[in-house]
């Protein structure tokens, strides 16, 4: 299983959304943006967009990161849920 958040509360968007994984990730240098796109089992997609000085703070330290000592997804679940756009917990193995 790929790595997912697994939701504290179901999503009030759509009634029993239980996690999310990543489905999409860009990071534009040109227009210092990151935008995060999430999908759900139950068809439920989210967008959540970065940028600005955020925006070039992530991306400068997802280039620089050690990614074999946490994934990329579990640093961007855990952003996100540091943030306040997201409450759970990640679950599942990098692939």
């Amino acid at each position: 299983m790929a790595e997912q958040i697994n939701l504290t509360k179901p999503d009030q968007a759509v009634a029993g959304t239980t996690n999310y994984w990543i489905a999409a990730l860009t990071l534009d240098w040109d227009s210092v943006r990151v935008e995060i796109q999430l999908n759900s089992a139950g068809g439920l997609r989210r967008s959540v967009s970065y940028s600005g000085d955020v925006a070039k703070t992530m991306m400068a330290g997802l280039n620089t990161a050690n990614l074999s000592a946490k994934s990329l997804h579990k640093r961007i679940f855990e952003r996100l849920v540091a943030d306040g756009h997201l409450a759970g917990s990640v679950s599942g193995l990098p692939g």
